[in-house]
């Protein structure tokens, strides 16, 4: 009797893994976070230790009320500096960045051209900016799977096998806004000084920093 060969049946293909394999092999372990201990006290340090010990919450407590004052001083410049900034905006003369004289020192405002826009509020930007939306605002695509593949087996084993043509079947696409370059400057062709306001609860500037 002769030996017994196996016949690869054409038009089969591999057992594709299973979805549950596929997401355990792409998943992190977080570290097992450490239990809270009891914390000692050490009460005979050394003489230079206890001094850098009051120093240091001397010190942090200085810098939360310096924090403070730059906060506060901070909003007073950068409001100053927006009003001339629209002014000479509106007029075709934007600038980025001003330097304001004090008594006896100086402070330099710079905005950068990085803001934070919501896609939900996409009508609201179209209806302030009009025709100007498809040159001052950038959409960006992003796609990721469905939630309902993580609930449907079936669904989880037709992807592993074969996505092909069903792609929308099993993705949906996330689409995000950004500006332009130059938005800073452009926009104050785009819109009429009474609509800077409304326009920046929906597209919101990084605060600038003040040096």
């Amino acid at each position: 009797m002769g030996a017994v060969v196996a016949i690869k049946q054409p038009g089969l293909r591999p057992k594709a893994p299973s979805f549950g394999d596929a997401l355990k092999k792409a998943a992190t372990t977080e570290p097992k976070k450490a239990q809270k201990a009891t914390m000692p006290t050490i009460v005979d340090a050394p003489p230079d230790v206890k001094v850098a010990v009051d120093e240091y919450q001397e010190a942090k407590t200085a810098y939360k009320m310096a924090e403070a004052t730059l906060n506060h001083n901070g909003e007073i410049i950068q409001d100053f500096v927006r009003q001339v900034q629209d002014a000479a905006g509106f007029v075709g003369r934007y600038q980025g960045s001003y330097a304001v004289m004090g008594n006896i020192h100086q402070a330099k405002v710079i905005y950068a051209n990085k803001f934070s826009i919501n896609s939900e509020d996409e009508g609201e930007l179209v209806a302030i900016l009009g025709e100007n939306f498809d040159s001052l605002i950038e959409k960006k695509f992003s796609v990721k799977l469905k939630a309902a593949v993580f609930e449907d087996e079936a669904l989880q084993a037709e992807l592993m096998d074969l996505v092909g043509e069903r792609f929308t079947d099993f993705f949906e696409t996330e689409v995000k806004l950004a500006v332009c370059e130059d938005f800073s400057r452009l926009v104050y062709q785009a819109v009429q000084p009474e609509q800077m306001d409304t326009l920046r609860t929906f597209a919101r500037q990084y605060k600038p920093s003040i040096r």
